[in-house]
């Protein structure tokens, strides 16, 4: 005889009660430590809540599962976002640094550099008042140039400085909209700090070659002016190109 009685399954026993929030959530994280661990905490918060309705057998579980994994990619690209605003305050912030290191570097050069004007009248040979006439106009060029780095450098030091410095306090206080309409209202500030940078520059280097002249003498002090006038042609046409592809791939591709 074949037994025809019909055998209800037994129910299945789960040693943790999925009763709770609370409880669901340590088991899940529990059972699910080692994916836990290979996602972020953010994504982990997000995606915790449609996993334990999944296991509890909630009837959207599937829908709720993939709203926390959308949730957690959303959340990813924003802390991708702020990570890409850092590097950019990071980058503003390196127009700073340089432009004081080449503020340092005028003042040791105007420091070290004769600065003597001489008096024409007291020299008799043409020759020696010619040669101190070159010198007394290469002097005055030379103050020009390193006061014009200075004070072009203090510009470009501190207004980025400011920048970087409110830009992230912006950031550390979460707010995002205030962050991107400063940035937006400097931009004049910036293009104005850039031209300055690039005025310290170039200044810095006519100031090096005005040095270079003063100190040496005879034909000496003109060799090596002449070739560092044509190290600062070179150097600045490289420069320049630079920011011609910079400006073209970089800023003009909107």
């Amino acid at each position: 005889a074949i037994d025809r009685r019909v055998h209800k399954p037994s129910k299945v026993m789960v040693p943790i009660s999925l009763a709770t929030t609370s409880d669901s959530a340590a088991l899940f994280a529990g059972a699910g430590s080692a994916v836990v661990k290979g996602t972020s905490a953010a994504a982990a918060a997000l995606v915790l809540p449609a996993a334990v309705a999944a296991l509890r057998g909630g009837g959207g579980g599937a829908a709720a599962l993939a709203a926390g994994t959308a949730a957690a990619t959303e959340t990813a690209a924003k802390a991708f976002d702020l990570t890409r605003a850092r590097i950019r305050l990071e980058g503003l912030s390196a127009y700073g640094v340089t432009t004081a290191l080449l503020m340092n570097a005028a003042l040791r050069i105007f420091s070290t550099t004769p600065k003597k004007m001489q008096d024409l009248s007291e020299i008799k040979d043409e020759d020696a008042k010619k040669v101190a006439k070159i010198e007394n106009y290469v002097t005055i060029a030379f103050s020009a140039l390193v006061t014009v780095t200075i004070l072009s450098g203090m510009y470009t030091t501190i207004t980025f400085s400011l920048l970087a410095l409110y830009s992230k306090t912006a950031l550390g206080m979460a707010i995002d909209e205030k962050y991107l309409e400063f940035f937006r209202m400097t931009e004049p500030i910036r293009q104005i700090g850039f031209d300055t940078y690039l005025i310290s520059l170039l200044c810095f280097k006519g100031s090096f070659i005005c040095s270079l002249f003063l100190t040496f003498k005879g034909r000496l002090r003109y060799w090596l002016s002449g070739a560092g006038s044509l190290f600062l042609l070179y150097s600045w046409y490289n420069i320049n190109t630079i920011m011609k592809f910079a400006s073209t791939l970089l800023f003009g591709a909107k």
